[in-house]
């Protein structure tokens, strides 16, 4: 897959994979550069690292879902969150391939079609090695905080750019939050969670996310929890997945004034 590099500033890359367009996020220090995120890897994604940066590169996952870290295979050593540790078990591979079973079982849709697509949904660790990330990360000149921020999945974590005043989030905050991936999490819950971490985000500026190429304010997190909070059944339509999961999975959506439609995926069950 081709991969687009934009950059930030004079050390600071996003890595964006063409067809799927998540964003991989390089930041470079004066003796490591940090790479958040491998993507789905491919020999085209390493030149792009190697073309931004000759420094050595230590590489993490914001979480172990598979368009986040099917790329690890490419580096000896992988720092990923302690819960989303590969021995705790993928967080979301049995996801995927009960959904992509119901769907041979039940559509017309070609099980070739199903088979592609079940593979981007999975995560299989080969010879890397696994680590869990410290708490910070010095790159030389610049330091990386790592703070837990469960909810995504067990071991999401965000990562604070102390010099650019810049949180990376992965998939922890999104204009279209997944919790059904992991079960586990309810609304409230998680917006104390976010509650949590804002006096240790005082001063950032912005929040980088995965899935927009532009980022978030901080005062986002605000939003994001107030929607979080407010949200009740009557706000959720059935999504797009019709089977293979626990429950149905519904879009539960409201309109900020400031910030447009947010949405969470999720399970009834975790409206509370």
């Amino acid at each position: 897959m081709a991969t687009k590099i934009t950059k930030i500033n004079q050390d600071t890359f996003m890595l964006t994979d063409k067809l799927i367009r998540v964003n991989q996020f390089l930041l470079c220090g004066e003796k490591r550069a940090l790479l958040i995120d491998t993507g789905y890897g491919g020999e085209k994604f390493l030149r792009a690292v190697k073309k931004v940066t000759a420094l050595p590169v230590t590489a993490a996952n914001s979480h172990l879902h598979p368009d986040h870290s099917c790329g690890n295979y490419l580096f000896e050593e992988i720092y990923v969150g302690a819960a989303d540790m590969p021995e705790n078990g993928m967080p979301s591979n049995e996801l995927a391939h009960s959904v992509a079973e119901y769907y041979r079982k039940n559509t017309h849709i070609p099980k070739a079609v199903i088979n592609k697509v079940e593979k981007f949904g999975v995560m299989q660790p080969r010879e890397e090695k696994y680590l869990p990330l410290p708490e910070l990360m010095d790159l030389g000149g610049r330091k990386v905080r790592v703070l837990p921020c469960p909810g995504h999945t067990p071991g999401s974590v965000l990562f604070l750019d102390e010099r650019d005043k810049t949180v990376y989030a992965g998939d922890a905050i999104n204009p279209a939050f997944w919790a059904f991936t992991c079960p586990n999490t309810v609304f409230s819950a998680y917006a104390d969670v976010w509650g949590s971490l804002k006096d240790k985000l005082c001063g950032y500026k912005e929040i980088r996310i995965s899935h927009h190429t532009k980022p978030l304010d901080i005062g986002y997190i605000d939003a994001f929890m107030e929607n979080l909070r407010s949200l009740t059944e009557k706000d959720g339509k059935l999504s797009f997945i019709k089977g293979g999961t626990k429950e149905p999975v519904y879009i539960y959506k409201k309109h900020n004034e400031k910030y447009g439609d947010m949405a969470v995926w999720a399970y009834p069950s975790q409206v509370r």
